[in-house]
């Protein structure tokens, strides 16, 4: 559950982070595309703007000659290289009017006025190639004058009029395409700003989210914490409880036979039995809450005297069981035994009454293999000490090897 939450709380980041990265993405696409947008209008702009006066120049130009002839302030004799000079002017035209043609995706109406330009160029230089040359070589300047002055430049000055026309269009039309163009642009800025404080906001409500998510994962943990450590602490107290006696607090007989099993095989080491000889006349006189009593203050006697030399159990009612450590040798093991005896024969005041009882005792020279399993051994330290009972207790036996 835990793992789901944390994925959840980082694909939540992951969404955020990848939606805001496809929009700045998005954004400087369409900021390039305007911007690139704008510098092909400039530079479709500058190219007509270029074109258009140039045909205006070569035309002023062509015109400019032909009324220097009419007025007769040329010589007649420089008409031929005049002629050549305004079809090499007129060349400039066409080129300005192809370089114009190839720029492509003008509006409508500068190309209608364009065009309304060219048919009057063109009819202007029908117009001036049908005064000829024959009226310059007959030096009729007046008949020529009149013709330019009627025909010719009125023509002229239409076809610079249109020209400077279509410079004026396409200059408008070029603002409005910038104008248009920095409106989107303000209006993407613009989106992009909302679209990044939204995403902030969508970011602080995910790690608002997460955080609460992570406190309340935290106390969930804290809680099964605290039930895991109580589900420990049961554990522990039954498994205790199946191995304690609860009357004395001392091992019982499962946990004498987890302790010593494993050393039967190969193991050699003394091992003790006592009980008290006619503990059933504890309980019929004075009852078995006195009993218990008596037990338990014989067990903390025991507990008191031989924890550091022996591991103790209380394995039935009034039946201890030792088991002593290692170092102890045979004979310190009989030593021992005798002074268990001493302790548990002493008087005991109980509930306000002295009582003493006499015991019974069994030691076990435990030799490798000696039993097949604590039963078994048992059984030899039980039937020791019954012998020691049927013949007046207060004694301590010796199981014999076999």
């Amino acid at each position: 559950m835990a793992k789901n939450k944390k994925s959840k709380g980082s694909g939540a980041y992951i969404f955020a982070g990848i939606l805001l990265a496809i929009v700045y993405v998005i954004n400087t696409f369409l900021v390039e595309s305007i911007y690139w947008g704008n510098q092909t209008v400039s530079r479709q702009t500058s190219m007509a703007m270029n074109s258009l006066n140039r045909m205006n120049g070569e035309l002023t130009a062509i015109n400019t000659d032909c009324i220097g002839i009419a007025a007769g302030l040329k010589d007649a004799k420089d008409m031929p290289y005049i002629m050549m000079d305004t079809e090499r002017r007129y060349g400039n035209i066409i080129a300005a009017q192809h370089q114009f043609e190839a720029i492509g995706g003008l509006s409508d109406e500068v190309m209608n006025r364009y065009n309304y330009t060219k048919s009057i160029i063109t009819a202007y230089k029908s117009q001036l190639d049908s005064l000829g040359t024959k009226n310059v070589e007959s030096g009729d300047y007046s008949q020529m004058g009149m013709i330019m002055k009627q025909d010719i430049y009125p023509l002229q000055v239409t076809a610079s009029e249109m020209c400077t026309a279509t410079i004026d269009t396409v200059t408008k039309d070029t603002q409005r395409i910038m104008a248009a163009n920095t409106k989107k642009a303000f209006a993407l800025m613009t989106a992009m700003m909302v679209v990044a404080i939204l995403g902030e906001i969508a970011i602080w409500l995910f790690a608002r989210r997460a955080k609460k998510a992570r406190l309340e994962l935290e106390e969930r943990e804290k809680n099964l914490a605290e039930v895991d450590a109580k589900l420990k602490a049961t554990r522990q107290k039954a498994t205790d409880l199946a191995v304690t006696n609860v009357l004395t607090g001392m091992k019982n007989r499962y946990a004498l036979d987890g302790d010593i099993s494993d050393r039967l095989e190969t193991g050699r080491f003394n091992i003790a039995v006592f009980d008290m000889d006619n503990f059933r006349s504890i309980n019929d006189t004075y009852g078995y809450d006195f009993g218990d009593e008596y037990l338990a203050a014989v067990a903390e006697k025991l507990k008191e005297e031989f924890s550091d030399v022996a591991e103790i159990y209380n394995i039935t009612g009034n039946e201890f069981c030792f088991v002593f450590n290692s170092n102890v040798s045979e004979s310190q093991a009989m030593g021992i035994a005798q002074n268990i005896q001493r302790v548990m024969s002493s008087p005991y005041e109980v509930l306000n009454l002295a009582v003493q009882l006499p015991c019974s005792g069994a030691v076990y020279h435990y030799l490798p293999g000696d039993c097949l399993n604590v039963n078994s051994l048992l059984v030899k330290l039980d039937t020791a000490l019954r012998s020691v009972k049927m013949n007046g207790g207060n004694m301590i036996n010796t199981v014999m090897n076999m």
